[in-house]
């Protein structure tokens, strides 16, 4: 036979000018089982509230919320119980090594002290602002820092509203960030003729290395995952991603496909694969016993400086990878085909994050319209005086303006 649930009424009582009502709440021991201890909250000050009818409403209100909480011990805990206890175990399993360890540190570092001591029922979206207001004024943290901190606290509060800790609108969704904060770095692809004298300078190994980041858009963790039985010649199939100790699948189900292997990289592989006495199965780069190469120590120790040797910035691998979007976009191609050769999910990632415009692109377009403009009927004097050669920008007044564009489209 199921058990009733007992709802709790409280006790109301009045104490130095206000009202408070006295209740049981459920902690979940570590053990797994629960014991309730006493609590009182405040509901009202007494001149606000003269009687007890007066404040009874409130009274109602706040128990039937903890009623309701009380089937799940969870509820009451702290959010850094619940995050040490719950979430972090869950996205341990859940998700993939390098992302449990981003989120453990994001949460132990800058959340946890600021927030963590609420009751994960009693957060609120003030209490987000907060944090977030503290966390910029400590750190010099871009915007998009920040974001990625409050959509990591979001998804605390998603996951307890699965797990029956939470009730109620996310108060993590409607919490601004600092307009204080500064606006994130931008970042850079490296071009055509950068990639072929960073190419020459390299040893056989990082020149593979290299090559393949660059005409295919591998990540790190997808290079050091790379396997011979991957490579036909043709095509690379990416089937792995390796971070740290971990093998996992590549990030998405979209990262789980081939993309063509142009010629001059074949020709590449094929010489580094000969100097290693062809082989036909192993991760392509490792340190010689078979073990996948730490492609950051290979930056650090050998391509990076024969980088900087030659007058070139240090993009990352990721320069690398936002290479490929970029020359292919600076070739024509449709932001489709880029986003499938780069295996992205959601074509917007691609377009505001990979592809860089550089500046002979955007100089050869400004001399396109200023051709465009010089052909255009009688726009030769249109274009002459908007883009005078030699002289400084001239302004017409309106009326002048009108003219003109009447002249040139009549």
């Amino acid at each position: 036979m199921t058990k009733p649930v007992r709802y709790q009424k409280g006790s109301l009582f009045e104490d130095h000018g206000a009202w408070f009502v006295r209740y049981r709440e459920p902690i979940r021991q570590n053990n797994g089982s629960i014991k309730f201890r006493r609590q009182t909250k405040r509901l009202g000050d007494v001149e606000s509230f003269p009687r007890a009818v007066d404040v009874e409403p409130l009274r109602v209100s706040f128990m039937q919320r903890i009623s309701h909480d009380c089937s799940n011990g969870d509820s009451s805990m702290t959010l850094d119980e619940f995050v040490d206890c719950s979430y972090l175990p869950w996205v341990e399993s859940e998700r993939r090594a390098s992302t449990s360890k981003g989120y453990r540190e994001l949460w132990k570092n800058h959340m946890a002290a600021r927030i963590g001591g609420l009751r994960v029922r009693e957060v609120r979206t003030v209490d987000v602002s907060r944090m977030l207001r503290a966390i910029a004024a400590e750190n010099d943290y871009s915007k998009n820092t920040l974001q990625h901190i409050k959509s990591v606290l979001s998804g605390i509060f998603t996951f307890a509203k699965n797990e029956g800790a939470f009730d109620g609108a996310n108060p993590v969704q409607g919490a601004l960030l600092p307009s204080k904060a500064r606006e994130a770095k931008e970042t850079f692809a490296y071009d055509l003729s950068q990639i072929l004298r960073i190419l020459e300078v390299l040893p056989l190994l990082p020149k593979a290395a290299v090559a393949t980041a660059s005409f295919v858009g591998l990540r790190e963790g997808e290079l050091r995952g790379l396997e011979w039985q991957d490579y036909n010649g043709t095509e690379i199939t990416v089937s792995r991603s390796i971070w740290k100790s971990f093998i996992n699948r590549p990030k998405t189900k979209a990262s789980r496909n081939f993309v063509p292997v142009i010629p001059a990289l074949a020709a590449i592989l094929d010489e580094y694969r000969q100097s290693m006495h062809n082989p036909m199965s192993g991760v392509i780069f490792h340190t010689g016993g078979g073990c996948p190469m730490a492609m950051d120590k290979l930056a650090q120790k050998v391509i990076r400086p024969a980088i900087e040797a030659i007058g070139l910035p240090w993009y990352g691998w990721h320069g690398f990878r936002r290479a490929v979007a970029s020359n292919l976009y600076a070739q024509g191609a449709d932001d489709k085909v880029v986003q499938r050769v780069l295996r992205h999910a959601k074509p917007h990632v691609t377009r505001e994050r990979y592809i860089k415009v550089f500046d002979p692109a955007v100089l050869d377009a400004m001399q396109k319209m200023q051709a465009t403009l010089e052909n255009l009927g009688n726009g030769q004097q249109l274009a002459s005086s908007f883009f005078p050669i030699g002289g400084k920008l001239l302004k017409p007044n309106a009326g002048e303006v009108a003219e003109r564009l009447k002249a040139a489209v009549c």
